[in-house]
Formats: C-alpha cells, sequence, structure tokens
C-alpha cells in the first residue's frame, strides 16, 4: 500500500462525491471546463505524436479513449454518447486511483515525476467529470446495451491496430488482457489449452459486467432517475 497514495485518492473521491451536491448551473459549468482543458491538452499532445510519426502513440488503452469521447462528449452536447462517456471517464478514472493507492510509488519510480503527476491528473479529471456528468442523463437497460456494443467495437478496434501497427511499448494493460498474458505471468509453466483461456475470457467478460452494474448502481444513486436534461441543441 501507498500511504500517499491513498490519501491523494481518497481526498479525490471526496471532491467528486462533493461536486455532485453542486447546484445545476455551477456543476455544468465545472463539467465543461474540465472536458474543454483534457480536450485541448490531449489534442496537442497527440497531435505532436503524429507530426513526429510516433505511430505507436496512437489512442489504444481505455484510458486514452476516455480522454477523448468524455470531452467530446461534452463539449458537443452529444447525448447519445454521454451514458458511454460517464462510463468510460468512471471506469479510467477510478481505476487508476484505486491503483494509485497500492502502486502509486512505482508510477513515480518508472514515469518519473512529471509523466506521473500528469497521469493522475488526467485520470482524476475523468473521475471527476464522469461525477459531474452522471447527474444529467438518463441510466436506463438501453444505455448498457450501448455501453456493451461501444466495448466490442472497442475490442475489435484494438484487435486491428495491434495488427497494423507494432507497440514497442512493454506495457500496454489492454493488450496484456486480451493477449492472456495474465495468466502465461501467473502460471510460466503451464500449457494452456482452448478450454482454459475460454474461461479466462468468460472470467473477464463477467468482471466487466460487475463493473457496469457497479457504475449504473452509483450513478442511479446519485443522478437523476427521472430522465436526462432536455437541451434542443443536442446532438
Amino acid at each position: 500500500m501507498y500511504p500517499l497514495g491513498i490519501a491523494v485518492s481518497v481526498f479525490i473521491i471526496c471532491i467528486g462525491v462533493y461536486l455532485t451536491k453542486l447546484q445545476d448551473k455551477p456543476r455544468k459549468i465545472i463539467l465543461y471546463m474540465l472536458a474543454v482543458g483534457l480536450f485541448l491538452y490531449k489534442t496537442i499532445e497527440y497531435t505532436l505524436y503524429g507530426l513526429n510519426m510516433q505511430l505507436t502513440k496512437i489512442p489504444l488503452e481505455f484510458s486514452t479513449m476516455s480522454y477523448f469521447i468524455f470531452s467530446i462528449s461534452v463539449i458537443f452536447n452529444i447525448k447519445k454518447l454521454s451514458s458511454i462517456a460517464a462510463f468510460c471517464a468512471f471506469v479510467s478514472g477510478i481505476g487508476y486511483l484505486l491503483s494509485f493507492m497500492i502502486i502509486g510509488n512505482q508510477y513515480f519510480e518508472n514515469n518519473g515525476f512529471q509523466l506521473a503527476i500528469m497521469a493522475l491528473l488526467n485520470h482524476s479529471i475523468l473521475f471527476l467529470g464522469s461525477m459531474l456528468l452522471v447527474k444529467q442523463i438518463d441510466l436506463s437497460s438501453k444505455e448498457m446495451s450501448n455501453i456493451l456494443k461501444f466495448t466490442l467495437i472497442y475490442v475489435f478496434y484494438v484487435i486491428t491496430m495491434n495488427q497494423l501497427i507494432p507497440f514497442t511499448q512493454q506495457y500496454i494493460f489492454i493488450r496484456v488482457l486480451l493477449g492472456a498474458d495474465l495468466l502465461t505471468t501467473l502460471f510460466p509453466n503451464h500449457v494452456f489449452t482452448s478450454y482454459e483461456y475460454l474461461l479466462y475470457f468468460l472470467l473477464i467478460f463477467m468482471i466487466y459486467r460487475i463493473l457496469i452494474s457497479l457504475f449504473f448502481f452509483i450513478g442511479k444513486s446519485i443522478g437523476r432517475n427521472h430522465g436526462g436534461m432536455k437541451n434542443e441543441h443536442s446532438i
């Protein structure tokens, strides 16, 4: 456990809870400001990667996709994307904060102070943004279906990019997950059968499904169960 990481993560989570209690107008202003700031920063960052032909930096991780899905959904008020954006931001944000409690010191050791701080800031924005966004959407069973459809598209995207681009990074979580590298790491001397791989992916799906249910439970607890906000200018 990383004591400083626990303190920082708990503090950020408390801020997220506090933001959900704000009045509608200040909450929407803060949400928009977070989205614009994140969008500008990440757009500049990945534009520079593109200009330098650093194709291995193309967004692949769930969190890197979340930066753009969340910010674009909020800035352009794309209602049909709101639930997906809130879910992606929530999973990426809370996932990082929880891991920061445990191995935050390793983030600083492996990535350096500047990169570790920026990663913490970016994921904190995602978490805070998800708490704000979930207040103004209606989490229905249809939205759960949309999240699952998005996940399927995302998995195909990762598989395709993995075939087209020779990623050189040592650790890309989604590649480790889909490549079942976790199994070979935990059981290096075991030869896995197709049945065992099938069980592994079923377990991954069940865990993911639990995350979706947890998100909906939290969202309905703090959100507007009577329906999302109406806006004639939404897409």
